[in-house]
């Protein structure tokens, strides 16, 4: 027998979220996270993105990546940091 979610529950769970508390944790909400620069390395928690890129863009990133000896995932943090630290004129 399978286990249908109620929008109830499924309600309850996003207020739960929205509110930054665990399941079955009372009271008020808690603090914000402390901005990136903040924490230390060791410390940050990660967040995993999908992005789609066409087969001919997803081969130049990788040789980007490996001409440099980098990650790709090194190559596209580095780009967020370079649009974070300003804006971005063409």
């Amino acid at each position: 027998m399978s286990k249908t979610k109620r929008p109830k529950d499924l309600l309850e769970r996003m207020k739960r979220v929205a509110a930054r508390r665990a399941p079955g944790e009372e009271g008020p909400p808690t603090a914000p996270t402390p901005p990136s620069e903040a924490l230390e390395p060791a410390e940050k928690k990660k967040v995993r993105i999908t992005v789609d890129l066409d087969p001919e863009m997803h081969r130049f990133l990788k040789i980007y990546a490996a001409e440099r000896g980098l990650k790709v995932s090194e190559v596209v943090r580095g780009l967020i940091e370079e649009l974070r630290r300003g804006p971005y004129e063409d």
